[in-house]
């Protein structure tokens, strides 16, 4: 498997089909899905609202459609990117494919029938 140029933990996004923000918290992760494991890029949690519960948003690195803050970096974080890259190349398990953003989950507003997202017909 290809790793991305993975986004360092603490970056800002938005992903395609959304306005709200996501902050990565986690990043090349496995999560069961229909009981087999699917990988994902990223884990994030809404920004600014931070971890609710324990439900993370999963998203692959193509998925982004603006980055709006990029996290810190150090030696330490290119050390585990190394690593990740690395552990991936040998990882056999596919990747996921989420499921489309829903803003309700969020308390975006969502556009009524026949309207447009900023408001006009």
């Amino acid at each position: 498997m290809n790793a991305p140029e993975f986004l360092p933990l603490g970056s800002v996004v938005i992903v395609k089909g959304s306005t709200k923000k996501l902050m990565v918290i986690s990043r090349a992760i496995a999560v069961p899905q229909n009981e087999v494991a699917r990988y994902y890029d990223y884990g994030a949690c809404l920004y600014p609202e931070g971890l609710l519960g324990d439900q993370l948003a999963y998203f692959n690195h193509d998925a982004i459609q603006k980055v709006v803050f990029e996290g810190y970096e150090n030696e330490e974080n290119e050390l585990i990117l190394e690593t990740l890259k690395e552990n991936l190349s040998k990882v056999s398990i596919k990747k996921g494919d989420p499921a489309p953003f829903d803003p309700a989950l969020t308390g975006e507003e969502v556009p009524q029938d026949g309207e447009s997202e900023h408001g006009g017909n």
